[in-house]
């Protein structure tokens, strides 16, 4: 009997508990409720802040219900399989419940022909808008902060030259438009990877002169910039600007005066140096928490971000959070920040420093629209899968701002990227490390797409559309170490399986010297150490398909196809002193002449090369030896030179150039086989064997195609087969 109880009394502590379950309602609810049934709810995300909850507790929103400028600070903890819940009621439901930054605006007048003004300390306005706001919304729509000159048909995608630079903290330029632009933020492209932002303090016909000094590759002399942040900008259909010293909005449209309500503004609150957004992970300065879900959330509108940790936490960081199925749209800064800087670390915590916790699941979340960030990450040991990122450090939606990186400095490297997983200086332990990122899918991303400064990390099966389209010289996935190879915070990275297509290299606002677009979908750099790709598809960067810069690895089974957009580039790149890599069962595939397969700063770059398909129908010499000194070589000269790639294979046949290349590739980007109709064409494969329709390609793979003639008859006449004919008569 005794033991009968003990074994009962162990599984009822160790089975998860069962907590209380809170209901929260906008429409129906008050704060006076128990909230413990949806038809006792509480009303206000507010509220929920005070509650003291215990491990398995549930809050719940309801569906279809919103709450405006309300943030949710989470700063209790659940435990190991009795986590605490955040999520909506019902369960699951499509129409989520919106947790929203933005406040309607009322009381709007004519302030000119086109121009109306709302000011935010009258009316209904009052006490909605006391620090003022970051974005504005028409209905779905966000409208564009006023810059000049426009996008819209501009020559350099809307921006502007600067002729000269008189001082270091000053810029002139005999275009500029004869207003006086002191307040105004200028925003500079400074080499092809950072756009830099500053304030206007003062004007001087053609000169503005800025709040700090501007460092420009070469002098800021003939780069770009844009000016926002000012009145003088509003000319097209819903810009706007917020003037700060009169807490006034203004607004251009030629649709008449905007009705109370129909345009609202992201509302800016206190934030006493903390991050702030719709949902904060920890106390500021205080405890971290643990054993957390967030899930099947709608956040949009925020002045911040939409899920954030605090800018500081005491002792140690978060851990086990999940952060599933939540919709983050039109945010400010960043989609989901989990980046803390913990002080006074306790005992064998390590040093204090930045952090992103630890054990973390981030599934299954759409995130678009963010200006600084998609997500960002020091954390370790977590699994961000299935989430899709798009729009991500957009021009077009770039506010005072920009991609953030403040008001000073040089360095703005990294803003814009759809997922950082950041480096910790002075705490190598706490560097993002041991991650898997998986499934996801990134859609127009300014930067790099996925951004890797930690270690021992998988990245797999990941879809990646349209990365550096508002910069130059990145990659749909980056690595960047530090320092030499021995002592790199990045090493042991798998790329495998990844789709990566149109990655850009937007050169927009660049010095002549820098206009050509420029992009390495797969770029290794800077000490990378130990790193394995293989399975890659790659198709569309302007510059390199693939890229070892300084880095070390293996590079199996990848396609690179149509990479090249000018003579200057190849599909895989293997550069700089101290690469070294082996490489084996790769396309190459270069479409146009000029345009190579492969190029290596010294064939001793390459530890091995071998069972290789160097195809380019434009240009039988497309291998590239810098070392040499001459020429581009045939594969014949290659491996003659090279003593590699004995059993490889160069193209068959040879296309011409300004005609339609005769290959075809079938991409397949999702995780079940995708069967293609070849219709009435005939295809070979590389190997010059026949290909008969359908074809069959497996997850996240593709296979290239050569195209014959068209069928025209299906009855043996062309194969000699006249077996089916028939001499009836009719």
């Amino acid at each position: 009997m005794i033991r009968w109880w003990v074994a009962w009394l162990a599984l009822i502590c160790s089975s998860p508990s069962f907590g209380a379950v809170y209901y929260v309602s906008s429409e129906t609810g008050s704060d006076t409720n128990d909230g413990l049934a949806p038809g006792n709810a509480f009303e206000t995300v507010t509220h929920i802040n005070s509650l003291a909850l215990q491990p398995a507790d549930e809050v719940r929103l309801l569906c279809g219900e919103s709450w405006r400028v309300q943030t949710l600070v989470v700063t209790r903890s659940g435990s190991a399989g009795s986590p605490i819940v955040f999520s909506s009621h019902p369960a699951d439901c499509a129409d989520k419940p919106v947790l929203s930054g933005a406040q309607p605006i009322s009381g709007w007048s004519v302030a000119a022909p086109n121009l109306y003004l709302a000011d935010l300390d009258d009316g209904d306005n009052n006490g909605l808008f006391a620090l003022g706001l970051n974005q504005l919304f028409r209905g779905p729509e966000r409208l564009p902060f006023g810059r000049w000159p426009n996008i819209q048909g501009h020559q350099d995608g809307g921006y502007a030259e600067v002729d000269s630079q008189p001082t270091t903290d000053q810029i002139a330029d005999a275009e500029l438009p004869a207003f006086d632009w002191t307040g105004a933020v200028m925003h500079i492209k400074g080499i092809r990877w950072y756009i830099l932002n500053r304030e206007v303090i003062d004007d001087s016909g053609s000169t503005l002169t800025l709040n700090d000094n501007v460092d420009c590759w070469g002098g800021c002399a003939q780069w770009g910039y844009f000016l926002n942040n000012h009145i003088q900008t509003l000319d097209l259909e819903g810009e706007w600007f917020w003037d700060e010293s009169a807490n006034r909005v203004y607004l251009y449209s030629e649709l008449g005066l905007p009705a109370d309500g129909t345009i609202e503004g992201s509302a800016i609150t206190p934030t006493s140096g903390d991050y702030w957004g719709a949902v904060v992970l920890g106390h500021h300065l205080q405890e971290h928490i643990s054993h957390v879900t967030v899930e099947n959330l709608k956040i949009e509108r925020w002045f911040d971000a939409g899920i954030t940790t605090p800018i500081n936490l005491e002792t140690d960081q978060n851990s086990h959070i999940t952060l599933s199925n939540n919709e983050i749209l039109d945010v400010e800064t960043t989609g989901i920040r989990m980046a803390t800087w913990v002080w006074n670390a306790a005992p064998g915590n390590g040093p204090s420093g930045w952090r992103g916790g630890r054990d973390h699941l981030i599934e299954g979340n759409v995130i678009d629209g963010a200006n600084h960030f998609g997500l960002d990450t020091y954390g370790t040991t977590t699994q961000i899968l299935s989430n899709q990122i798009r729009n991500v450090g957009v021009i077009e939606n770039l506010g005072r701002t920009g991609m953030g990186c403040g008001f000073s400095g040089s360095n703005c490297t990294e803003n814009g990227a759809g997922i950082r997983l950041k480096h910790s200086s002075g705490s190598p332990d706490h560097t993002a490390r041991n991650n898997t990122l998986r499934y996801n899918r990134l859609h127009t991303i300014g930067m790099n797409g996925i951004d890797v400064f930690g270690r021992d990390m998988m990245l797999e099966n990941n879809v990646i559309d349209r990365a550096c389209w508002s910069k130059g010289d990145c990659g749909a996935i980056r690595t960047f170490g530090r320092t030499n190879l021995a002592s790199t915070s990045v090493h042991d990275v798998t790329i495998r399986g990844n789709i990566l297509r149109d990655t850009l290299g937007n050169t927009d606002g660049t010095h002549p010297e820098f206009e050509r677009l420029f992009s390495l979908a797969i770029y290794l750099d800077h000490y990378s150490r130990d790193m394995v790709v293989e399975n890659n598809t790659v198709t569309g960067s302007t510059w390199t398909g693939a890229l070892f810069q300084n880095s070390t690895g293996t590079f199996t089974g990848n396609t690179l196809y149509d990479n090249v957009a000018s003579d200057w580039g190849s599909e895989l790149s293997i550069i700089e002193g101290v690469s070294q890599a082996s490489q084996g069962g790769n396309i190459m595939f270069p479409l146009g002449a000029n345009r190579r397969s492969l190029r290596v700063g010294d064939s001793a770059f390459l530890t091995s090369s071998n069972n290789n398909y160097f195809f380019s129908p434009f240009y039988d010499t497309s291998i590239a030896d810098d070392s040499t000194g001459c020429c581009d070589m045939t594969l014949a000269d290659w491996q003659s030179t090279s003593g590699m790639d004995s059993s490889s294979v160069a193209h068959w046949y040879n296309d011409t150039p300004g005609l339609q290349a005769r290959s075809q590739i079938f991409i397949n980007d999702t995780n079940q086989p995708m069967l293609f109709d070849l219709g009435g064409i005939i295809y070979q494969d590389l190997d010059q064997q026949a290909v008969t329709s359908p074809i069959v390609v497996p997850p996240f793979s593709s296979r290239i195609l050569i195209r014959g003639e068209e069928v025209i008859f299906t009855d043996g006449f062309e194969s000699g087969d006249t077996s089916p004919w028939s001499s009836a008569i009719y």
